[in-house]
């Protein structure tokens, strides 16, 4: 290949982050809709966003091993024969594309390493597309629940199910003031019931309590 490997690699980033950011987006999608998390849905109505979150990983997983068909890469004819020290730049043709993503991250692929950095970058980025999204979704819904309603202000709730019913912004501070104020309940039941099942107590015969 005779092509700078960092200009390659910048090549299958992009489209490595396009194809996890996609995917990740569709599949949190589905799942939001699934759970009735409003403040997290890309459109108004859990139908549609399920559809859309559908969409989503289709077009994720056929853009990324289509784009050689159209867009200039380390791919062109030849590449499914040679190795990818010897492949040409250019198109792929639909008899060669299979192994078009085939290329040694030596010369410009993808190691494993690079991909545990980009897929975290682009889970995020789908959830902060998300959260956006839902804050306007939130916003609308309110809007025509009080005008159908009246002024009834919603139970405080918060974790998920604050989600459904207010954005991600305004869930967070209400979320994390509840968990300061639960933690340290937690904390201690959770000690009493470790303790319950306790290896000495076991050995010694105390029985839990």
């Amino acid at each position: 290949m005779n092509t700078d490997p960092s200009v390659v690699q910048a090549l299958f980033a992009g489209h490595y982050f396009l194809f996890a950011f996609l995917t990740a987006l569709g599949t949190l999608q589905i799942a939001v809709s699934n759970a009735g998390t409003r403040g997290l849905w890309l459109t108004s109505r859990a139908g549609i966003t399920r559809w859309v979150g559908i969409a989503l990983i289709l077009a994720g997983i056929a853009i990324f091993f289509l784009q050689p068909l159209w867009v200039d890469g380390p791919w062109a004819a030849g590449s499914v024969e040679a190795d990818s020290l010897t492949r040409e730049w250019g198109k792929s043709s639909w008899d060669e594309f299979a192994g078009a993503r085939n290329v040694n991250d030596i010369h410009g692929g993808l190691d494993g390493t690079k991909q545990a950095i980009l897929f975290p970058l682009a889970a995020i980025s789908a959830f902060i597309v998300s959260a956006i999204a839902g804050t306007l979704n939130v916003q609308f819904f309110t809007r025509t629940r009080r005008r159908d309603e009246g002024d009834q202000h919603p139970r405080i709730t918060d974790g998920l199910e604050g989600l459904e019913s207010r954005s991600y912004f305004l869930n967070l501070p209400v979320s994390m003031r509840q968990f300061r104020s639960e933690i340290g309940e937690y904390w201690r039941n959770g000690l009493e019931d470790a303790d319950r099942w306790s290896v000495v107590k076991a050995l010694f015969g105390r029985s839990p309590r």
